[in-house]
């Protein structure tokens, strides 16, 4: 990323860091007009570390960088206050995307482009009739680990809370979602996940 921030003579980098905490003290130290925040950090989540610094900073424009295509991470990224979205396959765009949400604009790479579409398309709607757009990011977040199989305990323990925090959350995703019963949110999980993977599927180039 450095390299292509160099090449660009538009930009100058002012650091680079894996680790939250430093990341913490480069953005308060040199109040960065634009940052890129990887999603998977050393010692914090980076959809946290984007509210904390939208929080921060509301003028600084936040790109999110994903190891994957993911549809599901790049909402709640946007969720949370970034501006713009890259994979690492969309690396080559960094400067395009770092001139459209300098301008105001939002900006998604080209790899996850498609599957955002695809969902926006489908009304982000599973088999049956509901629009997990409703949901809070959180609880968007346990929608998905729910749709994974990850038991209320073991949610618990992942998102350092409490069993009954996690209780409450599947209450209300039933009532925004408008499901009876723990059964059918386990079901209606599954079914979006497996909606986002196909779409993903169906959006990947075949070997030559």
């Amino acid at each position: 990323m450095l390299s292509l921030i160099a090449k660009s003579r538009q930009f100058t980098a002012c650091g680079e860091t894996d680790e939250a905490p430093l990341a913490r003290e480069l953005f308060l130290r040199h109040k960065p007009d634009l940052v890129v925040i990887g999603l998977r950090l050393t010692g914090a989540d980076g959809i946290q570390l984007i509210k904390e610094f939208r929080n921060l900073n509301p003028i600084a424009a936040i790109l999110a960088l994903s190891e994957h295509a993911d549809p599901f991470s790049a909402q709640r990224a946007f969720r949370a206050g970034a501006r713009g979205y890259l994979t690492i396959e969309d690396a080559p765009e960094l400067v395009r995307a770092f001139d459209e949400i300098s301008s105001g604009h939002p900006y998604v790479g080209a790899s996850v482009l498609p599957l955002i579409l695809s969902n926006f398309a489908a009304g982000a709607k599973g088999s049956g009739s509901f629009d997990v757009n409703s949901l809070s990011d959180r609880e968007l977040e346990i929608f998905s680990f729910i749709g994974r199989g990850v038991s209320v305990s073991e949610l618990a323990s992942e998102l350092n809370v409490s069993v009954k925090t996690i209780e409450t959350h599947q209450m209300r995703i039933k009532e925004k979602l408008a499901l009876r019963s723990a059964s059918e949110l386990r079901q209606k999980a599954r079914e979006w996940l497996a909606r986002s993977a196909l779409n993903r599927i169906r959006e990947e180039p075949e070997a030559a």
